[in-house]
């Protein structure tokens, strides 16, 4: 393994002055277009396309936006968090639970509202999902593959937050296929799942009984909350990745419209110039080249894989 591919994410949540009081995004459109811009410039200076996931409201809203970022090479899908979208088209009377916590049912209806909202913004139907804090169920990759989605970031590996629906312990943390029926393994479905990169050498957690290993993203003050500096973050995924040397070898981070990335003194872009700074070091230093690349391309390379071959076990 001689390359590594660095997927430099972003989820694009609705403006706060048209969702859930409780709900985080950017204090309004305008904001986001700077979060989102500024970003996307900051990695194009690394090398790196961004792909972008982004709420049906916010398509409806910046869809020339988007249509721009496409055009210069950026891949843009699907973000979802139901009840944010529930608040907003049904008073929060329908879909309002996270991800994971719908039926099979109800995210087929969902997803086929959301697919004709997207068409009626962007011209066509997303090929890329990401559901909101990572929350699936069992049934989410067969959902997305059965309405003609080809790949998505779904899987935070090791992430338990049970109230929203996010549970990876024991996940494939590398690219693969979905399985059908158990979310945690690779399977042989038509989607590409690109899980988010973690560090497994500590799990964390919170007073709130959340657990999860440190990733790539600005979002949170690393060093400031839990003394783990990026530095330390990229050499213990860049050397895991490395060890593992998966078929599709991938460094995937991610942040969120809500920070103004057009500020140079804005802690959240420092964070963000810091965590790539400290990713391009860390494949130098492990003798690897970081490439990058969007979800479409990851895809590309996913698909054709076939998953390991499971011995039955007698117990």
């Amino acid at each position: 393994m001689k390359e590594i591919f660095v997927v430099i994410t972003m989820d694009c949540e609705p403006s706060t002055a048209t969702s859930h009081p409780k709900a985080t995004g950017p204090k309004d459109w305008a904001f986001g277009e700077r979060a989102v811009t500024g970003y996307a410039e900051i990695a194009k200076g690394y090398g790196f396309p961004c792909t972008f996931f982004v709420h049906p409201e916010t398509i409806l809203a910046q869809a020339p936006m988007f249509k721009a970022l496409k055009a210069d090479g950026a891949c843009i899908g699907l973000h979802m968090h139901p009840w944010k979208y529930s608040f907003w088209r049904y008073g929060g009377k329908r879909y309002f639970d996270h991800f994971g916590g719908l039926s099979e049912q109800d995210q087929v209806a969902l997803l086929a509202e959301s697919l004709a909202l997207w068409h009626e913004a962007m011209g066509e139907q997303p090929l890329y999902f990401r559901p909101g804090t990572f929350s699936a169920n069992d049934a989410a990759f067969r959902v997305l593959a059965s309405l003609g989605f080809r790949g998505g970031s779904i899987s935070a590996p090791e992430r338990v937050y049970r109230e929203t629906r996010s549970v990876w312990a024991g996940t494939e943390p590398d690219p693969h296929c979905g399985h059908p029926s158990i979310r945690q393994m690779a399977g042989e479905l038509p989607f590409a799942n690109m899980p988010l990169s973690a560090d497994f050498s500590r799990i964390l957690s919170t007073p709130s009984g959340r657990r999860m290993p440190a990733d790539f993203r600005p979002d949170t003050d690393w060093p400031g909350q839990y003394g783990i500096s990026y530095r330390t973050i990229a050499e213990n995924i860049v050397a895991q990745v490395k060890a593992r040397n998966p078929a599709v070898p991938v460094l995937n981070a991610i942040s969120h419209n809500m920070f103004d990335f057009r500020d140079p003194a804005d802690p959240f872009c420092q964070r963000y110039r810091t965590m790539l700074d400290e990713i391009c070091a860390a494949c130098e230093r492990a003798g690897l080249k970081p490439v990058g690349a969007t979800l479409a391309d990851i895809a590309d390379r996913t698909l054709p894989l076939k998953p390991p071959a499971e011995e039955f076990a007698y117990v």
